[in-house]
Parts: structure tokens; sequence; C-alpha cells
């Protein structure tokens, strides 16, 4: 085997540059060298990037991100706190976040009408799409206006009920 290998992924990179320099027998790592006092330093910072790396992983995926990430994504799209679950509010998430390519059908209306905070059916009548909202996750008013920056410009909608 080669001198350098990948590095396992539960290794911290502190640990592997020592590894790696003890596995080259150049260097007499005793424990209380100054090449080791270094090491140590190096590790210290790369522990901090490394943790910093493990955090920004986790938040840019909904399903992972933690309740803050989860609220500063929520921001971006609802100026109002969302009243979900933290199960919904990934569903959510990542409903809005889904890159929407081609006609939009009824099928997709479930995921478009999640992705606005609402939670409802929708029925085709009389040339229009017509939304029955089941429940608002996202206040009433900001979730329709959320949901009218989704919907297609040239599909007619309306909500079952509204004035």
């Amino acid at each position: 085997m080669g001198l350098l290998r990948p590095m396992a992924a539960d290794m911290k990179a502190g640990e592997n540059m020592k590894k790696l320099l003890a596995r080259s027998g150049v260097y007499k790592l005793t424990g209380d060298t100054p090449l080791e006092w270094e090491l140590a330093a190096y590790d210290a910072g790369f522990s901090l990037l490394e943790e910093a790396l493990s955090r920004t992983e986790a938040g840019i995926f909904a399903d992972t991100a933690p309740q803050e990430w989860l609220d500063e994504w929520e921001t971006r799209y609802f100026p109002q706190p969302v009243q979900a679950d933290l199960t919904t509010r990934r569903e959510m998430l990542k409903e809005r976040l889904l890159p929407r390519k081609g006609p939009v059908t009824l099928s997709d209306m479930p995921g478009l009408l999640l992705a606005a905070g609402i939670r409802g059916t929708a029925a085709e009548e009389e040339g229009r799409v017509v939304i029955t909202p089941i429940e608002y996750l996202a206040p009433k008013a900001q979730a329709e206006r959320v949901l009218g920056q989704l919907m297609p410009l040239h599909v007619a909608w309306s909500i079952a009920g509204a004035q």
C-alpha cells in the first residue's frame, strides 16, 4: 500500500496528518516533540473548520437541517412563522426548493400547495383549478400570496369559498 491513502470518513485531519507522518518513517513521533506540538496546533484549527463544515453540511438539506437552519430557510419564503410540526416544515421546504419543469398538472398540486403552506386538494372545474384548503400551515393571506407566486401565470385558479 502506498503512503497516501484516502482519509477515513470519521478520522479528523490532525489525526490523519500524524498517521501519514508516522507511516513515512522519517519522523519519530514519541508524543512530546516539537513536530507534534505543531500538529496539535494544526489539529485545533482544523477541528474548528471540520465542525463548521459538518454544521453547514447538515443545514443545507431540508431532511437534516437543525431547527435554526429551518427557521432561516423559512424566513426567505415566509415573512411570518409557519405553524407546523418539524416533519411538515421539512416537507414544505423540500417542495418549495424543488425545481419544477414542464407543465403543472393536477398531480403536481399537492406539492405546490404544501410549498405555499396549504394542505388541501385541487380539482379542475370549468377550465380553472379550484383549491379546497383543509389546513393553513402559514397565515392564510401569506399562504395564498405564496401560492400565487408559485402557480403558473397561464393557469386560472381560485380558492373554494373565497370572495
